[in-house]
C-alpha cells in the first residue's frame, strides 16, 4: 500500500522549494545558463448529471436490476454435465446483478506539479528537463471486490489502481521514465539534449513529436500514442493533445535543406497508448473484460519516419512517411488460464481455463447485459459468441455450439449464465447468480503510413473574412491496417484506410478595444474507423440487434478563442460534432488575475441522442461524463 499522505507532502515541499523567492529561477552556474519555471495546480471535475461511467463495476447499468434468463427448452442431459433433465423442461431463472451503484459528485480530483529546467551549455548544446508529478485524491465511490465476493484474476481487477500499468499478472510502469503507484505518478515528459549547428538540429532523449494542424483530429500526428489515464480527452480542448500525447525515447533530426524546405526525421522506441485502468473514472473498456496486454512482445521495437515540408510559391506542401507499431493495438479473445469451477459443477474450471471465460461475480450475468455492452463497445454479440466457441475447441467440451441468429445466441448465453451462477439453485428456487468474465488480449501490429498535405493563405481586402484566412488540408493512407474484428475472432480485420482533414484558421478583429478573435473550422473523413480507431462494421448494434455497420465516419469541429482587453480574461468555445448524431460542446473561461495565478473553468456538454441509434456515433462512449471542470494553478 502506497503512503499517499507522504507523497502529497513530498510534492508540496518540492513545490515550495522551487517556488521560494530566495531561489533564482534564472542565472548561471559553473558556466551553464539555466532557467526554471513551473506550476502547481489543483484540478477537479464535478459531475453535472446523475449518470455514472457504465463501463465500471459500480456504474454498470444492470446493477440491482432483476433480469429474466431463458436458457431455452432442454432436450436431454444438460450440456453433458451429468445433470439429467427431463426432455422439454425449460431452463429459466431470474438474476439480480449484485453490484452496488455509485453516486459520485466528482469524476476528477488531482493535484499536479510540473517544473521545467532549461540548460544552455554553449551556442550549440542545450538540454530540457520537465518533471511532472500527479496525485489523485481518489474522492470517488470506489469499487470494492469484497462487497461482491469477487476474486477476479489479474493485477488490476481488485481495488482501483489509477496509474500503474497492467500486463495482467504484474503491475508497474509501461512508460520507461515513470514511477507510478495506485494513485500517483511521477515522470519526465521531456528529458532531451539538443545539438544545433547551422541548418541541422539533433534532439535526443524523451520527447513528443507533434506533426499536423488539427484540433481533436490526428492525421499527420502519428508518431506518439496517447496517455488517457488522467482525464481522457476531456481537458481544455484548446490545448490539443499537449498533455495526452505520450513521450518516448527518440532521436530526431531536422535539416534545413533550403530557406523554404526542411527535412524532419525520427527514430523512437515504441510506446503504446495507455488507457484508463478498470474501475477508474474514465475507463472505457468494459470492466467485465480482463485485458492481457502483450506489450512485452513489442517493447524493444523501433518506430521511424520523416516529413518533408516547404513552400512552392504561395502554397505550403508537406510529405510524410511513418513506419510504426500502431500504439492503439488490436484486441481478440484469449484463453483465460483461470481454473475455477462453476458452482456445483466440479471439473468445469479446467475446461473454462482453456476458453476466454472466467467464473466471477464481476463478469456478465445475462444475455441482455452481453448484447447491451457488446453494442456499447461496438462489437457483434452473436458472432463474438460464435468465435468464442469455434476458436477455442474446449468450449465445445461443454457441448456449446455455434448459433445462427441473435435469438439462439441469447438462449445459449443465458444457459451458460444459469450454469455458472449455480444451476442447482436456479432449478430449485428460480433465483440465480452470475457471472462470466471475458478475457481478451491486446497486441500491436506494424503499419506504414503515407501522408501529404498543402496549405494556402488567402489575401483579401483588409479586415475581410478572406484576408489572411489559412487553409490546411491533410490526408494519410495506411495500406493493410489491422483492426479489431467486432467478433473478437483470432483473425483480425485488414483494410486499407484513408484519413483526411480540412482545416480553416482565421484571426478576425471586430473591435479596436478587443484583441482579434481566433476561429478554427475542421472537417475529418475516415473510411474504415471512427475517431477512436474502432472499425465501422461494429457500429449500430443494440440489445436486440447485431451491428449493421456504417460506410464512413465524418466529424466537424468549430473552435473560437476571444482574449479580452488587458489579456486578463479569455473565452473559449470548442465544438465536436459527429455527423451521425452526437455533439460535444465545451465553453471555457480563463482568468489570469496576476502573474502567478491562473484559473480555468470549463463545462463539457455531451449529447448522443441526435440520431435514432446512439451506437452509431462516438459520443455514446463518454456521454455520461458531462461535468464542470476547474483548474487553479500557481506559477513559479
Amino acid at each position: 500500500m502506497k503512503n499517499n499522505n507522504q507523497l502529497a507532502a513530498a510534492i508540496t515541499l518540492a513545490t515550495l522549494g522551487v517556488s521560494n523567492p530566495a531561489w533564482s529561477a534564472n542565472g548561471e552556474l559553473f558556466g551553464i545558463d539555466y532557467s526554471s519555471s513551473g506550476f502547481i495546480r489543483v484540478e477537479a471535475a464535478a459531475k453535472t448529471v446523475g449518470d455514472e461511467n457504465p463501463f465500471n463495476q459500480r456504474g454498470n447499468i444492470f446493477n440491482g436490476e432483476t433480469i429474466d434468463r431463458d436458457g431455452g427448452v432442454n432436450a436431454g442431459t444438460l450440456l453433458g454435465l451429468n445433470l439429467p433433465i427431463a426432455v422439454g423442461v425449460p431452463i429459466t431463472d431470474q438474476a439480480t446483478r449484485n453490484g452496488e451503484p455509485a453516486n459520485n459528485d466528482f469524476n476528477f480530483t488531482q493535484v499536479r506539479l510540473e517544473n521545467t529546467l532549461q540548460l544552455r551549455f554553449s551556442d550549440n548544446w542545450s538540454a530540457t528537463v520537465k518533471l511532472r508529478g500527479i496525485f489523485d485524491a481518489a474522492q470517488y465511490d470506489e469499487f470494492d471486490p469484497n462487497s461482491v465476493n469477487s476474486d477476479a484474476a489479474g493485477y488490476l481487477y481488485g481495488e482501483p489502481n489509477y496509474f500503474e500499468y497492467d500486463d495482467y499478472e504484474t503491475g508497474g510502469e509501461q512508460n520507461r521514465l515513470e514511477v507510478a503507484g495506485d494513485n500517483y505518478m511521477i515522470d519526465f515528459p521531456s528529458l532531451y539534449v539538443d545539438y544545433q549547428n547551422g541548418p541541422i538540429l539533433v534532439r535526443a532523449g524523451n520527447q513528443q513529436i507533434a506533426w499536423g494542424q488539427a484540433l481533436f483530429f490526428r492525421v499527420m500526428d502519428v508518431a506518439n500514442g496517447l496517455d488517457l489515464r488522467r482525464h481522457l480527452i476531456l481537458d481544455f480542448a484548446s490545448e490539443e493533445y499537449a498533455d495526452e500525447r505520450i513521450s518516448s525515447p527518440a532521436v530526431r533530426v531536422s535539416y534545413q535543406l533550403t530557406p523554404s524546405w526542411e527535412l524532419d526525421m525520427f527514430a523512437q522506441a515504441f510506446q503504446p497508448t495507455i488507457y484508463a485502468n478498470p474501475n477508474t473514472p474514465y475507463n472505457v473498456i468494459p470492466s467485465q473484460f480482463t485485458v492481457h496486454d502483450r506489450y512485452s512482445d513489442a517493447n524493444e521495437k523501433i518506430n521511424s519516419g520523416f516529413r518533408l515540408k516547404g513552400n512552392v510559391g504561395d502554397f505550403g506542401l508537406q510529405f510524410m512517411y511513418t513506419n510504426r507499431y500502431n500504439p492503439d493495438g488490436v484486441i481478440r479473445w484469449t484463453a483465460s488460464g483461470v481454473n475455477r469451477d462453476a458452482p456445483g459443477l466440479p471439473g468445469t474450471g479446467a475446461i473454462l481455463a482453456q476458453t476466454p471465460l472466467e467464473v466471477d461475480s464481476t463478469g456478465v450475468w445475462s444475455a441482455e447485459e452481453w448484447f447491451t455492452y457488446a453494442s456499447m463497445a461496438r462489437l457483434d454479440g452473436t458472432e463474438g459468441l460464435n468465435k468464442l466457441i469455434t476458436d477455442f475447441p474446449a468450449s465445445q467440451l461443454l457441448l456449446a455450439r455455434p448459433v445462427n441468429g441473435i435469438d439462439a445466441a441469447k438462449e445459449e448465453l443465458d444457459l451458460f449464465f444459469i450454469l455458472t451462477g449455480g444451476v442447482v439453485n436456479s432449478l430449485t428456487t428460480g433465483q440465480g447468480m452470475g457471472g462470466l468474465r471475458g478475457h481478451i488480449e491486446r497486441e500491436y501490429k506494424r503499419e506504414d503510413i503515407f501522408g501529404t498535405g498543402f496549405s494556402y493563405i488567402f489575401s483579401g481586402e483588409a479586415g475581410s473574412w478572406l484576408d489572411q484566412l489559412i487553409l490546411n488540408f491533410e490526408v494519410s493512407f495506411t495500406p493493410d491496417r489491422v483492426f479489431t474484428s467486432p467478433d473478437l475472432g483470432q483473425e483480425y480485420l485488414v483494410e486499407d484506410e484513408y484519413i483526411s482533414a480540412l482545416v480553416l484558421e482565421k484571426y478576425q478583429r471586430f473591435s479596436r478595444k478587443f484583441p482579434a478573435t481566433y476561429f478554427v473550422f475542421q472537417w475529418m473523413h475516415r473510411t474504415e474507423s471512427d475517431l477512436f480507431g474502432r472499425h465501422l462494421s461494429g457500429m449500430g448494434g443494440s440489445a436486440n440487434n447485431t451491428p449493421e455497420g456504417v460506410d464512413a465516419w465524418d466529424g466537424l469541429v468549430l473552435a473560437i478563442q476571444q482574449p479580452f482587453p488587458g489579456l486578463v480574461w479569455r473565452a473559449d468555445l470548442s465544438v465536436l460534432y459527429d455527423t451521425r448524431g452526437g455533439i460535444y460542446v465545451q465553453p471555457a473561461l480563463k482568468w489570469k488575475p496576476s502573474g502567478n495565478w491562473n484559473i480555468e473553468a470549463f463545462y463539457s456538454y455531451i449529447d448522443d441522442d441526435l440520431s435514432a441509434n446512439a451506437n452509431e456515433n462516438i459520443m455514446q462512449t463518454f456521454d455520461w461524463a458531462e461535468e464542470f471542470g476547474l483548474r487553479v494553478a500557481y506559477q513559479f
